[in-house]
């Protein structure tokens, strides 16, 4: 009887899990997306010297090497890793081919030697040397202190579909085969990476480098751009690298800084993702409706579509490396997104026994239904000084004496707004309150917010307290 339930109950476990794998795969595909979806914060790359793994004789070099893992593959279309560590004195990452991918050492606090296809030459920090695919390269720190190393490697692919086969079943009356670590790969390509055997410790010189490098990476070799995106004040930026350093559809390697008070505007790429590297300073990154603070270390990944852009801090600038991955080889764009903004002005005639009421329905009602409308920025509702108090300060004689203010991205979101039913709820019981209004409408050219003294607010759970 007990062996006879113990099979039972194993197969109501079994009919569970089939159940399960079937409402999974039943689930709607917005469920499923839904949960893939990965706040910003958490898809940033933060340099953590406690999880770099220390590793020796990289690519049969001589040495060390610290290396943690920003971005992974899939971060951005076409990454395969992004490194970033500590090179050790006197030590070397050995010469080695990659036959399906491109490659790019970035050193960003030393000289280092740089080899690409057996030819070296010592390179003044900071500098990147890109290696397209079946070239060589290697690099060596020279120096008795550690150089501040990256690494970012992008596949190469090929407009060509890619061919998958199915897994046979075993044979009838046969079990599959176990798989065993280290074992036999059938798939194996032993030329994707290929060590050559060699350090490049005390190698012949070339007086000037024979290969293609993003040269020195100083505020000099910059140009000023002023409102950048239709960002703020003047950024100093350079494109180091464009795509014919690349087989793979890496498209280019940027240097931008963003001095203190400027900013590089809203703005997204249609077919290029990127990622942002902050090598000195710190700032602010918006991608989207979301924004994260950003210091060294930090990767940034944006990927086409997503509306994105940066400003320094209060009182560092912001100094960064910006690669980028175009989904279709050679092919590049930008589309601004300036703030546009409508207001609308409405002015309100309210009998001083409605005071309370009206400025209650304010919170209560028009704003929560405000929140829901797409392109809603923000509204205030203002009351007008005493009759006497104004008359004092010279204003104009009025019968208003209470304004509101509504902001939208576009006149054709407010205008949307007011054909919804949040709207038709909201503005008559708003209205009910007054004994005269009238409105009129802005577009915004000229705006300065200075913060709030009392810091961050929301008066309508203040309100409610």
């Amino acid at each position: 009887m007990k062996r006879k339930r113990n099979i039972n109950e194993r197969a109501s476990i079994i009919a569970s899990i089939f159940l399960t794998i079937l409402l999974i795969a039943a689930a709607p595909l917005g469920a499923q997306e839904k949960s893939k979806t990965v706040p910003l914060a958490n898809r940033i790359g933060h340099s953590d010297p406690s999880r770099a793994m220390v590793s020796k004789n990289v690519h049969q070099g001589a040495g060390t090497l610290q290396m943690q893992t920003l971005l992974g593959r899939g971060a951005i279309t076409g990454l395969n890793f992004m490194h970033h560590g500590p090179l050790g004195p006197k030590s070397s990452i050995g010469h080695h081919f990659h036959t399906n991918s491109d490659e790019m050492f970035l050193i960003l606090d030393a000289d280092c030697e740089f080899t690409v296809n057996g030819r070296t030459a010592l390179l003044k920090g900071p500098v990147g040397v890109p290696c397209s695919s079946g070239n060589s390269h290697a690099v060596y720190n020279p120096s008795a202190k550690p150089a501040d190393w990256v690494n970012f490697n992008v596949a190469v692919t090929t407009s060509a579909p890619v061919t998958t086969y199915a897994t046979p079943a075993a044979p009838s009356g046969t079990s599959a085969p176990p798989v065993r670590r280290g074992g036999f790969n059938y798939s194996a390509d032993p030329t994707g990476t290929f060590d050559i055997g060699d350090d490049r410790v005390g190698v012949t010189l070339d007086k000037k480098p024979t290969f293609i490098s993003t040269g020195q990476l100083t505020k000099a070799s910059l140009r000023p751009v002023a409102g950048m995106n239709g960002g703020k004040d003047t950024v100093f930026y350079r494109r180091a690298l464009g795509p014919g350093a690349f087989v793979s559809n890496w498209a280019f390697v940027d240097h931008l800084l963003i001095p203190v008070g400027a900013s590089v505007g809203r703005h997204y790429h249609a077919g290029v993702d990127e990622v942002y590297f902050v090598i000195k300073g710190k700032g602010k990154v918006y991608v989207n409706d979301e924004w994260a603070e950003i210091a060294y270390g930090d990767a940034v990944p944006v990927k086409a579509g997503e509306i994105h852009s940066l400003e320094s801090s209060a009182n560092e600038p912001l100094e960064m490396i910006v690669y980028g991955v175009a989904l279709e080889k050679g092919k590049l764009d930008v589309v601004d997104v300036p703030l546009t903004m409508a207001k609308l002005q409405m002015f309100f005639e309210v009998e001083p026994k409605n005071f309370e009421a009206f400025e209650k329905n304010y919170i209560e009602v028009y704003v929560p239904a405000l929140r829901k409308q797409v392109g809603y920025l923000g509204s205030k509702l203002l009351r007008r000084f005493p009759d006497d108090f104004s008359r004092k300060i010279g204003s104009p004689s009025t019968n208003f004496n209470f304004e509101m203010e509504l902001m939208f991205d576009t006149e054709e979101h407010r205008q949307a707004w007011t054909k919804t039913k949040e709207h038709d709820e909201a503005w008559p019981k708003t209205a009910a309150l007054a004994k005269a209004y009238q409105w009129f409408g802005y577009d915004v050219v000229g705006m300065d917010q200075s913060d709030d003294p009392l810091g961050k607010r929301n008066v309508t759970t203040e309100k409610q307290k």
